[in-house]
């Protein structure tokens, strides 16, 4: 699907629960027209989630295993040290 034709789409699906939403709130509907406009929010977020530029999968993982050789890991305290305190009154 091209970016037009999901940009057509997004208008279509927003226009009619656009329409479902006054026609609701005119018929005193308002769980209908709380729906709708839940609607047009996914329909939305889903739209601007599709145009968004996401890393490949091979992208991803040569830049994991990048970071994984590079740094090294340093605890401050080992688990026996970090678990024996108490409490002295």
């Amino acid at each position: 699907m091209n970016s037009q034709t999901r940009f057509k789409l997004t208008l279509y699906a927003a226009g009619f629960l656009a329409l479902v939403t006054l026609l609701a709130i005119g018929s005193k509907m308002e769980t209908v027209a709380t729906a709708a406009i839940a609607g047009i929010m996914t329909i939305l977020s889903a739209y601007i989630w599709s145009q968004t530029q996401r890393p490949s999968n091979n992208e991803y993982a040569s830049k994991r295993t990048q970071k994984s050789h590079g740094s090294k890991t340093h605890r401050t305290s080992r688990p026996s040290e970090r678990h024996s305190t108490t409490i002295q009154e």
